[in-house]
């Protein structure tokens, strides 16, 4: 089951938790449209911590279909799909990422480049997003800028430093600049790409339970390249999912030192730490991920459990 479905439980609502079991089931269609009557019941009475939920995972659901829109090339609802998700999420660098190269893909690159820094002003050391943020300058003509940008990344992703970049500098000097873009164009198609099979792989397996195979391919993705706070998130989640909260912890806390104003690893490492009796650390945090997102389901939850037992305590 999702993390969030594990944390809040099921019994909200009968839309919401099938919803659920659809998400879970990769059924991501007709999951939105269960949360959707999930949100907007005939009765009218809805909680607003099933209504947070909903959003979020009718979100979390767009976010999957557009991930699958991009293997099919199918650009245009790629970029549909990933713009109802940041309506819901729009401090997800990920998010942002994709709808650019949804975008970047139908040609549209000015728009490309603004949604492409959006996700670098979330998270700066996102080197995926440097990288593409070059190829768009480059593609614009920006040849200097755009080299800068490819140049920077590499301080971010050292898996891009390959033959083909090297190839890639060359053609530039020669001022061969077409044949210099198809050449960086590759350079995404490394071990970068390793990296993310072996997360993606981990991901599927998490979602069938599979928790011991998901830590396995998790590490692999971390062997290649230590610095990337999602795959770090993702684990910690998954040491929690097996009882291992000391490690759990240290990977949440990997990740908020990789990017200090990752909300989701903040509220991971904050509900570990309450569950291990480090209330006060969980208490602060839970306050900062109020500061830098005030409509945070757990958080805002947290903060209303906290209330009611501080009026039970005081009565």
């Amino acid at each position: 089951m999702s993390l969030l479905g594990k944390m809040l439980g099921f019994g909200r609502n009968a839309h919401y938790d099938k919803g659920i079991r659809l998400f879970d089931q990769g059924l991501y269609e007709e999951a939105v449209t269960e949360f959707d009557l999930a949100r907007h019941a005939k009765s009218g009475r809805v909680d607003s911590l099933t209504e947070r939920l909903s959003a979020f995972y009718t979100a979390e659901s767009y976010a999957h279909l557009g991930h699958a829109s991009l293997k099919q090339e199918q650009w245009g609802r790629a970029e549909t799909c990933f713009a109802r998700a940041l309506a819901v999420h729009p401090h997800y660098a990920d998010l942002h990422f994709y709808y650019a190269l949804a975008i970047r893909a139908g040609g549209r690159y000015e728009e490309a480049r603004d949604a492409m820094q959006k996700a670098l002003d979330i998270n700066p050391r996102f080197a995926k997003a440097r990288f593409y943020a070059g190829l768009i300058a480059y593609e614009l003509g920006e040849r200097e800028d755009g080299l800068k940008a490819l140049t920077n990344a590499l301080e971010l992703e050292p898996g891009f430093r390959t033959e083909t970049f090297s190839s890639a500098l060359e053609l530039h000097e020669s001022e061969d600049f077409d044949a210099a873009l198809r050449a960086f164009e590759q350079v995404s198609l490394t071990e970068v790409d390793d990296i993310l099979f072996h997360y993606k792989l981990a991901d599927d397996m998490y979602r069938r339970g599979m928790y011991p195979e998901a830590i396995g391919e998790y590490l692999k993705a971390l062997d290649l390249n230590p610095n990337y706070a999602d795959i770090r998130n993702h684990l910690g989640i998954t040491y929690s999912a097996c009882g291992r909260s000391a490690e759990a912890i240290a990977e949440f806390r990997s990740a908020l030192r990789i990017n200090p104003r990752f909300v989701d690893a903040m509220v991971n490492l904050a509900l570990c730490l309450r569950d291990t009796g480090a209330l006060s650390e969980a208490a602060s945090l839970f306050a900062r991920v109020l500061e830098l997102e005030p409509d945070n389901v757990i958080a805002r939850a947290n903060e209303a459990n906290e209330s009611a037992l501080a009026s039970r305590r005081a009565a």
